[in-house]
């Protein structure tokens, strides 16, 4: 893709996101890396979001500013919150994930707008996922609501109102269209790599980290919210079956429900493996990198993925990973090419895959995936992707997304 920009300088942009830092999973990096990027090279962002992280509810401040973006926070209530946006003067409003509320206000708003022809903004929609979620996590009522607002009023909405779509790998812009969504209009730009990842990992990483690794000893890894769309459980019930020096990392930070922790508590002590399960919480950096780089591989078994940038993180530093065969994971895995496809529920399968690549730890054929893994991982930085997000928003300022020739 042809560089662009030229005149980005001033041009006003506000996202909507429901999360933003201190909260750390896929968007809300995905929106810190995307526009923090933007705001340097010239760009006007302000991002509006809750008051709220998992845990806390209505506890940040109301403005901050943070890497040359204004941060502006509102309560989260039931019907979400109403952003502070000035329409006559914004250029773009980027909606991220895909919630009801307050996403339907903004779409009906800017069909009002476009009715009496007062719509002088654009609409953007980078749904990470959020428009064809996994249902399963939801309950029954919620279900009913969501995906009937989603496939039958919401699809409308977006072709009416919606001037261009970020997916975040083909697997999403599938889903899109196959419920209605104009295929003209979606580009998938795929997420990047943090900085931290081009480091020299070895010597930067800190003496705690380091420490944390050397007690472990040797461990399969994986980084994610503590979240039932994880599907932890299956990993768990694998490693009962591998060999008693190896240990389960999980890094990341919990959700709502603590109910989902608890049991899996139940299921590490039934099976006897207390000592061998260890969550660290939220490793951020290149720190992160270094357990990244130090596993003896990541197993991501979730169930629902849009893209993942974990198994992507991972990919990048050679370490081999193994994921369940759904969604956008079998995307960005190629199976036996740069890492391994398991079934989402097969513990024995999964246990067998784990032990076929420590058993061939040094033997060519992992060595070979673990140089492919690194290889294409590292294509992707956040500075290159900013780059093509960046020519995408101008071209829909511009009015010349039609041309297609992106």
């Amino acid at each position: 893709m042809k560089n662009l920009i030229t005149d980005t300088e001033n041009k006003k942009i506000d996202v909507i996101v429901k999360y933003f830092l201190p909260v750390i999973a896929g968007i809300e990096m995905n929106v810190m890396e995307t526009y923090s990027r933007l705001a340097k090279k010239g760009w006007d962002v302000t991002i509006h979001t809750s008051k709220d992280t998992y845990l806390k509810k209505n506890h940040l401040p109301k403005l901050e500013f943070m890497r040359n973006m204004k941060i502006r926070r509102y309560p989260f209530r039931w019907y979400g919150f109403f952003p502070e946006i000035n329409y006559q003067e914004t250029d773009l409003v980027s909606l991220y994930n895909f919630d009801m509320f307050p996403h339907m206000h903004i779409l009906i708003r800017a069909l009002i707008f476009k009715i009496f022809n007062r719509k002088n903004f654009k609409v953007l929609l980078t749904p990470h996922g959020g428009f064809n979620p996994e249902w399963r996590i939801f309950s029954k009522p919620q279900t009913f609501i969501k995906r009937s607002y989603h496939y039958l009023v919401a699809n409308k909405l977006i072709n009416l109102t919606v001037d261009g779509i970020r997916t975040v790998s083909d697997w999403e812009k599938k889903q899109m269209v196959e419920h209605g969504i104009d295929s003209r209009r979606i580009f998938t730009i795929v997420n990047g790599l943090e900085d931290e990842a081009y480091m020299d990992i070895d010597r930067s990483a800190s003496a705690e980290i380091k420490k944390i690794v050397s007690g472990i000893g040797k461990y399969i890894l994986q980084i994610g919210r503590i979240y039932k769309i994880k599907n932890y459980e299956t990993t768990i019930k694998a490693l009962a079956m591998l060999p008693e020096e190896i240990k389960y990392v999980i890094a990341g930070p919990i959700q709502e429900e603590k109910r989902y922790i608890e049991n899996l508590y139940k299921l590490i002590n039934g099976l006897g493996l207390k000592e061998r399960v260890i969550f660290v919480g939220v490793i951020k950096g290149v720190d992160k990198f270094y357990l990244i780089k130090h596993a003896q591989m990541m197993v991501h078994m979730a169930i629902w993925e849009s893209f993942c940038n974990v198994v992507h993180e991972g990919l990048s530093q050679g370490t081999v990973c193994i994921v369940a065969n759904n969604t956008a994971l079998s995307y960005l895995i190629k199976n036996g090419k740069n890492g391994y496809l398991a079934e989402t529920y097969n513990t024995n399968k999964l246990a067998q895959k784990i032990r076929f690549v420590l058993n061939n730890k040094n033997k060519r054929v992992i060595k070979d995936i673990e140089s492919r893994s690194k290889k294409y991982g590292l294509e992707n930085s956040w500075d290159k992707i900013t780059e093509r997000i960046s020519d995408f928003y101008t071209m829909i300022v511009q009015q010349r997304l039609i041309l297609r020739g992106f």
